[in-house]
């Protein structure tokens, strides 16, 4: 699901309230719109506030009817993962939505989260952790919920993934990081995205901008993630303006693409090398 941002000085609006706040890379919450895709595109769920209650809506897309709803207590939304305006929250087979508070310019002392159970949408219940956190991707069946965590500092773009046991209702101790790079925290905007069907793989196209930008490359399955640096100037940022990423070969390829770019990049998804051009 991709949903343009409006305008670029909204993206500079954002990364100037993440300047105030010493935090990052916060993205918004989406209030009403198209919404997110169920598994097969034919259901769009959607979450429109109003005054101080939520109401979480199936969507048909033939004939924008909507076949269910349910009303959440709280102002709620659903994630940006992107500046391009890729949404998540939704396991990959569709039966788990994770909702997410408004848009917010300071760090939170408490997150907090609401799950709802999509066939009947039904609310399942909240989660509450101590710490800044959004919403990062969901595993293939909703067991594991990925989050960013926020860390506090003068760089504003520093943060870690954390995996939370939506069962056990606990984040889990380790920070799920490319092991190749131990103690490394990362930084950077995400650009774009893109993942396999099921959901078990969510590669996100970060620019660092002091730095090579790179493609971040998260397990849902297995818990892991690998970071694939991209050959390109990273002293040129305009090199990513409307970046896109797309799979192919079966899901053997990466491709990252963008105006700017002499030719396109492809990440051979399985050994990560990295080629330009044909």
């Amino acid at each position: 699901m991709r949903l343009v941002i409006r305008s670029a000085v909204a993206a500079i609006a954002l990364v100037t309230a993440q300047q105030a706040a010493a935090v990052g890379p916060w993205l918004w919450t989406v209030d009403g719109g198209p919404g997110i895709p169920a598994p097969g595109g034919k259901v769009h769920y959607v979450a429109r506030i109003a005054g101080s209650t939520t109401t979480v809506a199936a969507v048909e897309q033939e004939d924008l009817r909507t076949v269910r709803s349910l009303s959440v207590p709280g102002r709620w939304g659903l994630q940006a993962a992107t500046f391009a305006g890729d949404l998540t929250g939704l396991s990959g087979n569709g039966r788990l939505l994770v909702l997410t508070p408004p848009t917010r310019a300071v760090p939170l002392a408490v997150s907090t989260f609401v799950l709802v159970r999509t066939p009947q949408l039904a609310e399942l219940g909240t989660i509450r952790l101590r710490g800044d956190f959004t919403v990062d991707a969901l595993s293939p069946g909703g067991r594991t919920l990925y989050l960013i965590e926020h860390v506090v500092g003068n760089d504003v773009s520093r943060y870690r993934v954390r995996a939370y046991d939506v069962a056990a209702r606990r984040l889990l101790k380790r920070v799920v990081a490319d092991k190749r790079q131990a103690g490394w925290t990362m930084h950077g905007y995400p650009v774009a995205r893109a993942s396999t069907a099921t959901g078990s793989r969510v590669y996100t196209l970060y620019s660092p901008g002091d730095n090579y930008p790179f493609v971040h490359v998260l397990d849902t399955v297995g818990r892991t993630a690998v970071c694939v640096g991209l050959p390109l100037a990273w002293t040129d940022q305009s090199l990513l303006d409307g970046a896109e990423l797309e799979l192919g070969d079966g899901g053997r390829t990466l491709t990252v693409s963008a105006p700017h770019l002499r030719e396109p990049l492809t990440v051979d998804t399985r050994t990560f090398r990295v080629t330009q051009g044909g």
